[in-house]
């Protein structure tokens, strides 16, 4: 990982862990972890309901080449028939799971972009952070949480990222980290007609799930990484001691640390807030 990669994470984290919640004042922990989690829950909540709306449903899908995603799904489970590898915990996959894969394979290669620094937005040079201010009115109408701050290498222009969470808006930009990917990525999910939900963990990351008529349970999908159906990437290749790792939808909010964790008790352990 090269510094402006560390650089990013690091203001993902901050980001993450201050989103939303009100200073501390004298809180104690419990209650500064309820803030916390009623913030993701009611943002995850606001996040889902615009992601079911029709007319960004409808802008989503004219942007997503679903036919050409639908051959190659088709294509590749006919393949693997072949190959007697058309299975996964000895279920059967179906045409669905094969373009969920194809979905979440075109929206990393081909249609969003993973953002470090931003390059000058007046000369095209590198860029090195310089900071983070709060948004301006323009940015606060597309949801903008905070906006960072880059100085330009050669010009010394300076180059504003806001970080976006309007979905419609972010079919536009079509770039960020993993708050902008998970964001589009459910909306994506949606306008192609997968049951979905949005997945976050409070220890500084957010993903999505999808319903496998096959398989018959949700299925991981982190459109960041590129990663289908590895619950265990974040404990087991990332290293993370989860705690808290909620999904949403419009209906309801469900626990599902579990699926993500072998350590379900340390993560039980490490709450002073019940959440089930």
């Amino acid at each position: 990982m090269d510094l402006d990669e560390l650089l990013a994470r690091q203001l993902q984290h901050a980001e993450l862990a201050e989103a939303p919640q009100a200073p501390s004042g004298g809180r104690t922990r419990q209650e500064q972890e309820k803030v916390q989690l009623l913030g993701a829950i009611e943002s995850g909540l606001d996040l889902c309901s615009k992601c079911e709306d029709e007319e960004l449903q409808a802008l989503a899908l004219s942007l997503i080449p679903l036919d050409e995603l639908a051959d190659s799904a088709k294509r590749t489970k006919q393949l693997n028939q072949q190959e007697g590898s058309n299975a996964a915990g000895g279920r059967v996959l179906d045409v669905q799971d094969y373009l969920a894969c194809e979905l979440m394979q075109w929206f990393k290669r081909s249609f969003f972009k993973w953002v470090n620094a931003p390059p000058c937005a007046f000369c095209g040079s590198k860029t090195t952070g310089a900071g983070v201010q709060p948004p301006n009115q323009e940015e606060r109408a597309f949801q903008a949480s905070r906006t960072e701050i880059y100085c330009c290498s050669v010009c010394s222009s300076i180059t504003r990222f806001p970080r976006f969470n309007d979905v419609g808006k972010l079919l536009e930009t079509r770039k960020g980290r993993c708050g902008e990917f998970a964001n589009a990525a459910l909306l994506c999910c949606r306008a192609i007609g997968l049951t979905a939900r949005y997945i976050w963990d409070s220890e500084d990351h957010v993903w999505t799930e999808y319903w496998s008529d096959a398989l018959q349970r949700w299925v991981h999908m982190d459109f960041c990484e590129a990663a289908w159906d590895k619950s265990l990437l974040y404990e087991g290749g990332w290293k993370k001691k989860l705690k808290y790792v909620l999904a949403i939808c419009p209906t309801s909010v469900v626990d599902v640390t579990a699926r993500y964790t072998r350590q379900v008790f340390r993560a039980l352990q490490g709450r002073v807030v019940c959440c089930a």
